[in-house]
């Protein structure tokens, strides 16, 4: 990367820290989200009453991919990669060398940043070709093709837990885990996290019915359930009247030879992204050739949203709050703020980091309900409680979230995605050489500038979206277009300050992940 040395600097440890993006391009993208809000709240348009019809291209109307859908070991074949990946991290991670290891950087510069990118394109691809899921359905089916239950007690999930805040309890765990207990340098513990996630899939496939881990549990498929909201690739029913007076429903219920839905879902009736796992069960499964694998506009179930969930809207918060803190864990201003506070409290590391991030993740979600409170009062005739207003407009997040984590991500993976190319020759850091990359070193895949560039443009399209979303939001809840025009005041204010932080924190220099190991 020697085109952008200037760009970056070397610490005594051999972290290298990469400069944020330019002032004057800081500046430029906080003049531009004003404006464009500014803008948007002089000319929206009147309300449409009418659910005025998407376009969509149905992708199964290609016979040879509704032929390779419909094929019985069609999972395994999309999960046999990640399968394999699963296990070399695995293996790796627990009889590898602590140095020079392949698992962290799999891990941590590859999956877990490349998730993001995949949800935002293809919505839940991830979920379908899940290795976790592709465990505990080889375990409870004893097939590699078949993914009816054998092995199971079947029952019912417990009622209090049907819902997302296992999962996001287990996602702030994670983040903790991760930015706390720096275990994205470590191979064991990356391997570890790995058995974890797959002995909860299997474990619970097993004691459960159908694919509770997948459907209320697992942190990785909620996140991607929210951010699919936006996805533009949908799975939908192609005629809901043949589903309406379908008598067998085996889409639901399954059949001889089919699961059904694993997530407990009713395709027929199917508006939202944010459970189905994108399996294909109900593909296989319908006798009337029914479902289809729809392109559709981006952001399509966030500006039909009419449906809102605490679960749902608290997570949407923590997603921002959690990938804003990520970002800023990775400065120079975190380092000193966080080395002055230790000094004037006394507090061990581990536990002024607990509590700064337990308060980065109660700020948010104290400033939207102010907001809340605020949009309440200025509309005391709509009848439209602070509690509704909170849950509603936190959907409108789900944009500034998901770009803001992707323009994160844009940093590290084209600064760093190169890191693998040596480790494919050693995965295990025995001093092997396989296929005689091991010795070379691999420089950044784009330039700092056009990194940059992605940087700001993803923030500032976060936003764009996030208004209109919540500008779609109010016209749900109010009757009138001055109602809905008045309650967005507040709220746009606070979705500036989170898309001007968002812009603040890619202008600050930022350690990079795996530059150290």
């Amino acid at each position: 990367m020697n085109h952008d040395m200037e760009h970056c600097s070397m610490a005594a440890d051999g972290t290298m820290t990469m400069d944020g993006i330019p002032f004057w391009m800081a500046a430029s993208g906080v003049v531009l989200i004003i404006l464009l809000t500014h803008g948007y709240m002089m000319f929206r348009k009147e309300p449409d009453a009418r659910r005025v019809p998407y376009w969509t291209l149905n992708l199964l109307s290609v016979a040879s991919l509704k032929r390779l859908v419909k094929w019985p070991a069609f999972p395994l074949l999309i999960q046999s990669v990640p399968l394999f990946l699963l296990s070399l991290v695995i293996v790796a991670g627990l009889f590898g060398s602590p140095k020079g290891n392949i698992a962290p950087v799999l891990t941590w510069t590859w999956w877990w940043i490349l998730l993001i990118f995949f949800v935002a394109g293809f919505g839940k691809l991830f979920c379908a070709i899940c290795p976790w899921e592709a465990l505990s359905s080889m375990v409870t089916a004893l097939s590699l093709k078949s993914r009816l239950k054998r092995i199971t007690h079947d029952r019912p999930f417990p009622r209090w837990a049907r819902n997302i805040w296992p999962a996001i309890g287990f996602f702030v765990l994670l983040t903790w885990l991760e930015l706390g207990m720096d275990i994205t340098h470590s191979p064991a513990m990356t391997a570890v996290l790995g058995l974890f996630m797959a002995a909860m899939a299997v474990m619970l496939a097993v004691v459960y019915e159908k694919r509770a881990f997948c459907r209320y549990s697992c942190p990785v498929g909620r996140i991607s359930g929210l951010y699919a909201l936006f996805s533009p690739v949908e799975l939908r029913p192609a005629d809901a009247e043949i589903c309406r007076t379908c008598d067998g429903k085996e889409c639901y219920h399954g059949s001889a030879n089919q699961t059904g839905c694993p997530t407990g879902l009713f395709p027929g009736h199917l508006t939202e992204n944010t459970y189905c796992t994108l399996c294909s069960e109900c593909v296989r499964a319908c006798p009337h050739d029914n479902l289809a694998l729809n392109l559709r506009p981006p952001a399509t179930d966030l500006v039909r949203k009419n449906r809102f969930q605490w679960d749902e809207s608290i997570l949407a918060i923590v997603l921002l709050a959690l990938t804003s803190f990520h970002g800023l864990t990775m400065t120079p201003v975190w380092a000193s703020a966080n080395n002055l506070l230790r000094v004037e409290t006394g507090l061990g590391p581990k536990v002024m980091f607990t509590l700064l991030m337990l308060l980065m993740v109660l700020l948010p979600i104290g400033l939207f309900w102010v907001t809340a409170r605020v949009a309440s009062a200025l509309t005391p005739t709509a009848g439209v409680s602070t509690g509704v207003i909170f849950k509603a407009f936190s959907y409108s997040l789900i944009p500034v979230a998901l770009f803001y984590h992707l323009a994160h991500n844009c940093m590290h993976f084209f600064m760093e995605a190169g890191n693998l190319l040596p480790l494919l020759s050693d995965p295990l850091g025995w001093g092997w050489d396989l296929f005689g990359t091991a010795k070379k070193t691999y420089g950044a895949m784009l330039s700092m500038k056009a990194i940059w560039w992605l940087q700001i443009i993803c923030v500032v399209v976060g936003h764009v979206f996030g208004v209109v979303i919540a500008d779609n939001l109010a016209r749900r809840l109010y009757d009138t277009s001055g109602l809905a025009k008045r309650v967005l005041y507040p709220l746009m204010f606070a979705m500036v300050l989170y898309s001007v932080f968002s812009v603040w924190l890619i202008a600050q220099p930022m350690d990079m992940r795996t530059s150290g190991m």
